[in-house]
């Protein structure tokens, strides 16, 4: 190839390889005035309830306009001598309505939801289920009473009286830990949303007997059935689980199970007990007027099984017809015992 025609080569390509570059920037530049973006402040770090800020806790980042949520925060002096409202996590954008009015410090009865009470009882580890309880955790209540004479308790007891109560507040912690990750310590009093009837409910138990909480999954909304447990049902036959239960089965393959096994029982206790016979005949004592006679009857049926027992009930027998059934015993036609035999007088 002549000298010529390299160096025209060399400078097509070199052109086109600046072009393809002004190209691209081009491009860029355009992305980037497209996309506009607004600082806003985000949380570094999990914020408690309550907790002060400070600068370093937070960061001042670019977001994109579009995805900036309403009321975030872009100045230091919108949220400067506020507290948090709620638990704030990392990475989330601080917003204006999770912040108290400055100056102002939590206040966990705003939190109460209208029409409700907060009702507070006194705990130990038995009845807070070894301090594993956190704010909004659900709970039913069980209240164990001990015979009381003077109460016209004559026996003691032990109900499940209220179900499927939530947690408000765990000592003076309103709110589960940002983190997660605080030191479990057995409480001393546990806080329950209630209505006013439910807060009078719990006043009655306190004063009855004693109260234990047992916490039930947050998405179990079942009312299960809260009938009174005495000694005896303490004392008779055995319950159980099973792994369907703890497994979360549903109710009609529950109930299935259940009517599985109950057959099941009721197999092995026929099976244990004696064995009866209901083909062979079975005799019973009949009381007349003026004799007691023992009689066999077809297990079956239930008919006589001699032909003379039949005609003795007023059932016709083999040969008889029905007109013959009122012949007595002893073969006679007793055409006035209706009248003369009844009513029969029984002499002292």
């Amino acid at each position: 190839m002549r000298p010529k025609s390299l160096v025209l080569l060399a400078l097509a390509l070199g052109c086109g390889l600046v072009a393809s570059i002004g190209i691209s920037q081009v491009l860029d530049g355009k992305n980037q005035k497209a996309i506009e973006t607004v600082p806003i402040y985000v949380a570094l770090q999990n914020i408690n309830l309550g907790d002060p800020l400070d600068e370093g806790m937070v960061s001042l980042q670019e977001w994109p306009k579009g995805k900036v949520p309403v009321g975030a925060i872009t100045k230091w002096e919108e949220i400067d001598d506020r507290r948090p409202r709620t638990v704030i996590f990392e990475g989330e954008p601080l917003l204006d309505g999770k912040f108290l009015p400055k100056g102002q410090s939590s206040n966990p009865i705003a939190g109460i939801p209208a029409g409700m009470r907060l009702k507070t009882i006194s705990v130990d580890a038995q009845k807070s289920v070894a301090g594993l309880l956190s704010p909004g955790d659900r709970v039913d209540l069980q209240l164990l009473v001990e015979r009381n004479e003077r109460e016209s308790i004559t026996h003691p007891f032990t109900k499940i009286f209220l179900q499927n109560i939530r947690v408000y507040a765990v000592d003076q912690a309103v709110q589960r830990s940002a983190d997660g990750t605080e030191s479990r310590t057995v409480a001393k009093t546990v806080s329950l949303i209630v209505t006013p009837q439910q807060a009078n409910r719990i006043t009655l138990g306190e004063n009855l007997g004693e109260i234990s909480l047992i916490p039930r999954h947050p998405d179990d909304e079942e009312i299960v059935d809260d009938g009174e447990q005495s000694v005896d049902d303490l004392l008779s036959r055995s319950d159980s689980s099973s792994r369907e239960d703890e497994q979360g089965k549903s109710s009609s393959e529950s109930e299935s199970g259940l009517a599985a096994g109950l057959t099941s029982a009721l197999q092995g206790v026929l099976a244990q007990g004696p064995t009866i016979e209901t083909t062979q005949p079975f005799k019973m004592k009949v009381i007349f007027p003026d004799e007691v006679q023992e009689l066999k009857f077809d297990a079956e049926t239930g008919e006589p099984v001699d032909e003379e027992q039949q005609g003795t009930f007023g059932v016709p027998s083999a040969g008889e017809t029905q007109d013959d059934a009122a012949l007595s015993a002893d073969g006679n036609v007793d055409a006035d015992s209706p009248e003369d035999d009844f009513p029969i007088e029984l002499e002292q």
